[in-house]
C-alpha cells in the first residue's frame, strides 16, 4: 500500500491527543484529548481494510496478514506487558510498591492472563481500571487485536458487494450497543467493552471500501469534498461532553474522523489542515506513534503524583513537558534497539 504523508500526520495527532489526555492535559482540553483512541481506530479500520480488500484473491492472504501484524504489534507489547509485570513482582517482593505510589501492583499480577491474551478491555469493563493498573491504556489495543484477528475472516467471506452494507451495520450496532449499555449497565463497560467501540473501525473500513469501489467512490466523492471544506466540524465535535459521546456521540466523533482521513488520503484538505497534517512534526511522532502509546502510560503513573506546585496550569505544563520528553526518548530508544530489527522480519513476508 502506498504511504500517504497526511496519514503519519493523523497517526502524529492522535498520539499526540493521547499523550496530553494521560498527561493530566485533560482539565485544559477534556473531550478533545479522549478522543485520541477513536482516531486510531478509524485509521486502522482503513488501512487495514485496505489491505485485505487488495490481497483478499491471494492464496498466501491470511498467512501473510497475520504474520505481518504479529511481528509488528506483538514484540513491543509484550516486552513492556513483561517489564511491567516483573516490576510489579519485584516491588511487592520487595514490599515497596504502595510507597512507590503502586499500591494496586498485585492486581496486575493476578490479572496478566488478559493481558497477554488481549483481552484488558473487556476486563476493564467488567472490574475497572485499577483491575490492570498502570497498563490500563492497553485496552484499546486489545480491541484493535480483536478486530484484526476476526475482520479478515469477513473481508474473505463476504462478498465484496455486501461488505460496505457490513461496516455500516456493524458501526450501527455498536453504537446502539454501547448507548444501551451505558444506561442499562455503567460507564466503564460502555466505554471498554469489545462490542461497543467497534464503530470507529467499522466505519474506518468502510471508508476503504468506499475508496476500492468504483460506484461507492462516485456516490461518494462529493461528501468526502464537502468535508475537506469544513474540516472544522472535528473541532465541534471535540467539545461534546463524554456522557453524549458514550451515547451516539463516538459514533458520530468517528465519521468526522473518516471524513478528516479520506480527505487526507485524497489529497482534498487545503490550508492549515493541509499544513498540518503535512508538518514535519506531527510526521515524526507518527512514526513513533505506536512506541509512544505502549510506553507513555507506565511512565504517566510514575510522573503524575509528583507536582511542584498547586497551580493547576502550571503542574499540567509540567506533567507533559516531563512525561512527553521521557516516553519521546524512550520510543526512540525502542524504535532503534527493538522494533526496527523486528520490522526487518516483516520485510520477509512482503506483499510482492
Amino acid at each position: 500500500m502506498e504511504r500517504v504523508g497526511a496519514l503519519d500526520g493523523i497517526r502524529g495527532l492522535a498520539v499526540l491527543f493521547v499523550l496530553l489526555y494521560h498527561s493530566g492535559a485533560a482539565v485544559l482540553g477534556g473531550f478533545l484529548l479522549q478522543s485520541g483512541v477513536d482516531l486510531f481506530f478509524v485509521l486502522s479500520g482503513f488501512l487495514i481494510t485496505t489491505i485485505l480488500v487488495r490481497t483478499r484473491d491471494r492464496s498466501d492472504y491470511f498467512r501473510l496478514f497475520y504474520l505481518r501484524r504479529a511481528v509488528r504489534i506483538f514484540p513491543l507489547y509484550y516486552l513492556v506487558l513483561g517489564a511491567m509485570v516483573a516490576g510489579a513482582a519485584l516491588a511487592i517482593a520487595a514490599g515497596v510498591h504502595a510507597n512507590l505510589g503502586y499500591p494496586e501492583a498485585q492486581n496486575l499480577l493476578d490479572n496478566q492472563g488478559w493481558g497477554w491474551l488481549y483481552q484488558v478491555n473487556n476486563l476493564i469493563a467488567f472490574e475497572g481500571p485499577n483491575a490492570f493498573p498502570a497498563m490500563s491504556h492497553l485496552w484499546s489495543l486489545s480491541v484493535e487485536e480483536q478486530f484484526y484477528l476476526a475482520w479478515p475472516l469477513v473481508v474473505f467471506f463476504v462478498p465484496r458487494r455486501h461488505l460496505f452494507s457490513v461496516c455500516v451495520g456493524l458501526a450501527a450496532f455498536s453504537m446502539v450497543f454501547r448507548s444501551v449499555s451505558y444506561v442499562v449497565i455503567e460507564r466503564d463497560f460502555a466505554y471498554h467493552f469489545t462490542l461497543c467501540r467497534f464503530d470507529g473501525l467499522a466505519l474506518g473500513a468502510a471508508g476503504a471500501v468506499v475508496l476500492l469501489t468504483p460506484s461507492l467512490r462516485t456516490r461518494f466523492g462529493p461528501w468526502i469534498d464537502w468535508f475537506a471544506r469544513r474540516w472544522w466540524i472535528v473541532l465541534v465535535l471535540l467539545i461534546m461532553p463524554e456522557s453524549l459521546a458514550l451515547l451516539p456521540g463516538f459514533t458520530i466523533l468517528s465519521l468526522a474522523y473518516l471524513g478528516l482521513v479520506l480527505s487526507a488520503n485524497e489529497g482534498r484538505l487545503e490550508g492549515f489542515p493541509k499544513r498540518c497534517l503535512h508538518s514535519a512534526f506531527l510526521a515524526h511522532l507518527g512514526k513513533y506513534s505506536y512506541a509512544l502509546y505502549i510506553i507513555q502510560f507506565p511512565i504517566t503513573r510514575a510522573v503524575l503524583p509528583f507536582t511542584p506546585t498547586e497551580v493547576v496550569l502550571v503542574d499540567t505544563i509540567f506533567h507533559v513537558v516531563v512525561i512527553g520528553g521521557a516516553s519521546y526518548v524512550l520510543a526512540r530508544v525502542s524504535w532503534v534497539l527493538w522494533e526496527r530489527p523486528w520490522l526487518k522480519l516483516k520485510g520477509r513476508f512482503a506483499y510482492g
